[in-house]
């Protein structure tokens, strides 16, 4: 709480010119927009400079998501309104997700295994929160996209450790019944590689159809859907691999 009371006064103390704009600073948006500026620091090349490790921004994004919740509070909670505050979990559950990938190393599998769950956390945080405004219209496709996105792939990742994948297949076909055409806008991520992790999760359970469907339509693949190859359809698998 300390070090998230002193990124607040900073943030004032560099943005304002006088104490009576300390209120529009403490705007939720700032913070969220400096949350993913850290975020994509790392994840798109050359979009911003970067002069520090990965964990260094990863752990700035984090706290900037959740100074965005403090924000959202103090804007919020007076009025007696509920905030947007699937967008401050939504972004803390992109950071976990891909900080999670910092520690692929078998030995430490216990960190990165402990950052897939939080960040299944804040995705769940994130969708519980949109569910609670379903009459509010001013929430766009592409917030819910990115959060059944992160829940695809957290679902995903820990249904690997026991061989269930059903909740990820749930989302993504959310995902692509929602935004057809989705876009990940701070990493370089889209629709096909929904259906490619679609496609992987189709080839585990040994649904060699599903799998082909699903790599074709991510990267237009010449595997035949009602006479599956099994060398072909790896093929394919492997050449959409190569390309991210």
């Amino acid at each position: 709480m300390i070090r998230i009371l002193y990124i607040i006064f900073t943030l004032i103390m560099i943005s304002c010119s006088d104490y009576i704009e300390q209120e529009q600073i403490l705007d939720y948006n700032e913070y969220l927009y400096q949350g993913w500026v850290a975020f994509e620091t790392i994840n798109i090349e050359n979009k911003y400079p970067k002069d520090s490790t990965n964990s260094y921004y990863y752990d700035l994004a984090t706290d900037m998501f959740d100074v965005s919740e403090i924000a959202l509070n103090y804007e919020f909670e007076s009025q007696n309104l509920e905030g947007p505050y699937y967008k401050t979990y939504n972004g803390l559950g992109w950071t976990k997700l891909y900080f999670a990938s910092e520690f692929l190393n078998p030995e430490q599998h216990f960190i990165r295994d402990s950052l897939r769950i939080e960040s299944k956390f804040y995705f769940d945080r994130a969708n519980q929160s949109l569910n609670s405004q379903l009459d509010n219209n001013q929430i766009l496709s592409q917030d819910k996209c990115d959060i059944f996105s992160g829940l695809s792939y957290a679902h995903y990742y820990i249904g690997l450790n026991y061989f269930d994948f059903d909740s990820s297949l749930f989302f993504s076909e959310n995902l692509i019944n929602e935004c057809p055409l989705y876009t990940f806008e701070h990493d370089e991520l889209d629709i096909s590689n929904i259906h490619y992790l679609r496609a992987k999760i189709y080839l585990y359970q040994d649904s060699l159809s599903n799998a082909c469907f699903e790599i074709n339509a991510a990267n237009n693949c010449s595997c035949d859907i009602d006479d599956v190859d099994i060398n072909i359809l790896l093929d394919c698998l492997e050449q959409f691999s190569d390309q991210e």
